[in-house]
């Protein structure tokens, strides 16, 4: 009996060390705009991207898009594709969450908290069909949002420790999503 206890707490500890080692296997996004891009991001086909949301502007397309502009440093763009796309498409929660991603980069905190808002609002009065996982997603966001627009934050550049220390406040409020 012991024997079989000291070996499934051998196995568990293993487990443990695999995935401390190893990791989630899924990148998070930069909280701070980088200042370049960086050699390990795969390529991107812009032009295809950019023609597709152009001609069948879809979810898809715009998110794809706006974040590949995002993430190599030019939110601006991003936020002229998102701009440039229907009123339903903006609404959904992952242009959302890349409009307000866009527009914390450019500096624009109190607007990237107002698209987030219009979007749980959507969900809430089911205009858009949203996931529950989306709009956890996007309370995460507004929370630590609303910790940068409390702290007084307009550019995320010029005080990155203030980002940071608002981040961590944002995560230590933890609410419950009620499963629909």
């Amino acid at each position: 009996m012991r024997s079989g206890l000291l070996f499934t707490n051998g196995i568990l500890l293993a487990g443990i060390f695999a995935v401390l080692t190893i990791g989630p296997g899924t990148q998070s996004k930069r909280l701070l705009p980088a200042d370049s891009t960086q050699a390990t991001e795969t390529p991107v086909d812009m032009a295809a991207l950019e023609s597709a949301a152009a001609l069948a502007p879809t979810v898809d397309s715009v998110v794809a898009l706006a974040s590949a502009y995002v993430d190599r440093g030019q939110p601006g763009l991003a936020s002229a594709v998102i701009e440039k796309a229907p009123r339903a498409i903006q609404l959904d929660p992952r242009v959302a969450d890349v409009a307000a991603r866009a527009l914390f980069h450019r500096g624009r905190a109190r607007q990237a908290l107002a698209t987030v808002e219009d979007a749980l609002d959507a969900c809430d009065a089911e205009a858009v069909a949203c996931r529950s996982w989306q709009v956890a997603k996007a309370r995460r966001q507004a929370a630590f949002l609303h910790e940068v627009v409390a702290a007084g934050i307009d550019d995320p550049m010029t005080d990155p420790a203030a980002v940071r220390a608002a981040y961590e406040r944002s995560t230590q409020k933890v609410g419950l999503i009620a499963m629909r």
